[in-house]
């Protein structure tokens, strides 16, 4: 038996018992355990090296097929730590190596990269939170994995070095000893590792954490770069999509209260939201396909407008919402709120829809807002009422290290005006008439950021307008909050819905007009108000990425019927069928000319014709046996080689078939008797 085929054995056994021990893979691993063992045992050799090329390619679409489509729950009994998809990429890794006991290759060999996959497939096995004794299981798995890979490489080099035969006293002893240091350093790599393991943990979960481009701007603290960092990591990326009749404008992310270190903070408490029973809600709000639906606000519902939004990147617990939220509804199974209005959900990934229902829409300027204080939150989820005073102290504290000379400006801009709405009015007018807006602020050595911006007037970019907006307000004594979030005014007019890229990602103000409730104020310039711009290139590939989207997600919400849904209304969009007659017409346009091409050529040798035929056959044959000629390989070479492979009468008989091949091709004169003696000798190998 080849003990090379022994050794790949032994290391996909250890792979599949670390996959169903770690993710709980109990059927999938089975499986594999099962088709290694034919391959490992049996004779079944079903596929040539050269069709085997296109097995990774066939993998990586069926991969992307089943992380895109098919829910993780579906294959994996356990969640991974730091990688999401660490489960699905070691079964694929497990899967292309089990693949290769089928393949035909010379002496019936795998491949010399075989334990690479292994390590591959054990380390994405481990993103696992281990816990107590799991622990000694995990190191001897790579105990294990050290030992069998470096087996597998000696017997490699036993083959390639062409030595059959009893080892060495000396080289047996010099292997064990070397097995020996593989053992105890991976047993001792493996327990440092985990005597280290709350600090490697935490520095993973950091880096985790802080990558981009999840969470800028949309965190707990907002600083004055945050949602520039954003709009400068990967700014074309569509962030949310959103499907409406109007523009929506302003979405709202995260709000903050408390300014302090050139730092914005949510300092107020969170409340769980209770969804409605569904035989309690209006008619339009009832959901057929099971959404939970939490009601804000008990006003009209005929009035109100839906928003279907998509979020297209993770944003944690982030639910982006337009002013004057009456409603929302999605997969949720707790939402909670601030005395802002601010939603959050841990319930929400990326490919799952939400919609939202609000008494109207906020657009670009100063536009009234329904009130959304503490009394929209309604139900019995709030222990007690927050003061309006209390409300109104928060909203209008400002540093305790502010510098004198700001509220001195705030007085000189809007000191002389009585009530908020001018004194809003006076403020804005003061930013966009004084300021520049430019991406990045320059900001000396140990001086203030704002008070720098505020009393310099340098070009900044939004964060900056905001908070000087803010700051200047609640001098004024206007309460007002730090809004950051998304403007949604691009339209995408192949998919008939409207886009929110990392770019459109903007911070703005919120105040409290005693006349008309709260207004959004808008202080940055134009220049840096998000603007539609985007090609029409990229608008189509969104357009079929966003119809993509939807229908993963209504294969997974029902099943293989929604499919047929979804095709169905494919099939009568005219642009698949243009699309569909101009691959028709350039198919046949290109038949055509190759046969014209063909009728005008000069004729060929139907000898030379033949002769080829039967080359190209005799190679196929070959190459089925796991036996490659090479493109630049002559018949003599490759009988040469065929010989030194072994000496059985199948090599023998073809090896002479090719050197009779070269007589009769290169003789300079082809008889069609020859050519009979070479059909009727093509060897078929054993």
């Amino acid at each position: 038996m080849n003990p090379q085929r022994t050794l790949g054995f032994l290391l996909v056994t250890l792979q599949a018992v670390a996959l169903a021990y770690g993710f709980r893979t109990w059927t999938f691993s089975a499986a594999m355990l099962a088709l290694g063992l034919i391959g490992w045992l049996s004779g079944i050799r079903a596929a040539s090296p050269h069709a085997a090329r296109r097995l990774p390619l066939v993998l990586a679409i069926l991969y992307l097929v089943q992380r895109t489509v098919i829910p993780q729950d579906w294959y994996s009994g356990a969640s991974s730590f730091l990688f999401p998809d660490a489960s699905l990429t070691a079964q694929y890794f497990l899967a292309f190596q089990v693949s290769q006991f089928f393949i035909r290759r010379e002496g019936d060999r795998l491949p010399s990269y075989f334990p690479i996959l292994a390590m591959v497939a054990v380390i994405l096995t481990a993103d696992v939170q281990v816990r107590g004794p799991a622990r000694t299981v995990y190191q001897v798995f790579a105990m294990g994995l050290a030992i069998l890979s470096a087996l597998y490489f000696v017997t490699c080099r036993q083959a390639a070095n062409r030595r059959i035969g009893r080892f060495s006293i000396r080289y047996c002893l010099m292997l064990g000893a070397v097995l020996l240091l593989m053992s105890v350093a991976a047993w001792s790599a493996a327990s440092g590792l985990y005597a280290h393991a709350r600090e490697i943990e935490r520095v993973l979960i950091l880096m985790a954490r802080s990558s981009p481009p999840e969470s800028p701007g949309f965190s707990g603290q907002g600083r004055l770069t945050s949602v520039t960092q954003r709009r400068e990591r990967s700014g074309n990326q569509v962030a949310l999509r959103v499907w409406s009749e109007e523009s929506p404008g302003y979405l709202r992310g995260k709000a903050f209260d408390a300014f302090e270190r050139s730092a914005w903070q949510a300092t107020g408490p969170r409340f769980p939201l209770t969804p409605d029973p569904e035989e309690t809600l209006p008619s339009r709000l009832r959901d057929p396909h099971g959404s939970r639906t939490f009601l804000l606000s008990p006003s009209n519902s005929e009035a109100w407008q839906p928003l279907e939004i998509w979020p297209n990147q993770p944003f944690r617990e982030t639910v982006f919402v337009p002013a004057g939220l009456t409603a929302l509804q999605g997969p949720f199974e707790q939402v909670t709120t601030d005395v802002h209005g601010i939603l959050e959900t841990e319930d929400l990934a990326v490919g799952h829809a939400y919609t939202t229902w609000s008494s109207s829409t906020a657009e670009i300027g100063v536009v009234p807002l329904p009130a959304f204080d503490q009394s929209m939150i309604v139900g019995d989820c709030v222990p007690s009422r927050i003061p309006d005073e209390t409300l109104r102290r928060l909203l209008t504290d400002l540093p305790t290290d502010l510098d004198p000379r700001v509220r001195e400006l705030a007085e000189r801009v809007a000191g002389g005006y009585v009530t908020d709405g001018e004194k809003i009015a006076a403020v804005r007018r003061y930013f966009l008439a004084n300021y520049r807006y430019q991406v990045g602020i320059e900001i000396p050595a140990g001086v203030d950021p704002l008070t720098y911006f505020l009393l310099e007037k340098p070009a900044a970019h939004c964060e900056y307008f905001a908070s000087g907006a803010a700051v200047l307000l609640r001098a004024l004594g206007v309460p007002c909050r730090y809004v950051t979030g998304f403007v949604a005014v691009e339209k995408n007019p192949y998919g008939n819905y409207w886009v929110a890229r990392n770019r459109d990602a903007h911070a703005w103000v919120e105040a409290y007009d005693r006349d008309n409730g709260w207004v959004l104020v808008e202080a940055t310039p134009a220049a840096g108000v998000p603007q539609p711009q985007s090609t029409t290139t990229a608008q189509l590939w969104d357009a079929w990425h966003a119809r993509w989207q939807r229908a993963v997600a209504a294969f997974r919400q029902g099943g293989f019927r929604a499919i047929v849904t979804v095709v169905g209304r494919w099939l009568q969009h005219p642009g698949l069928w243009i699309a569909l007659l101009l691959l028709a017409a350039a198919w046949t346009i290109r038949r055509l000319l190759r046969r014209l091409c063909d009728s005008s050529a000069v004729p060929r040798d139907p000898r030379m014709q033949e002769l080829r035929r039967l080359l190209a056959r005799m190679d196929r044959r070959w190459r089925r046996a796991g036996i490659v000629r090479a493109p630049s390989e002559t018949p003599h070479q490759f009988a040469a080689r065929l010989l030194t492979i072994s000496t059985a009468a199948d090599h023998r008989q073809a090896a002479q078939w090719y050197r009779q091949y070269a007589a009769v091709r290169y003789s300079g004169q082809i008889e069609p008797e020859l050519i009979q003696q070479l059909r009727d000798r093509t060897i078929l190998p054993n």
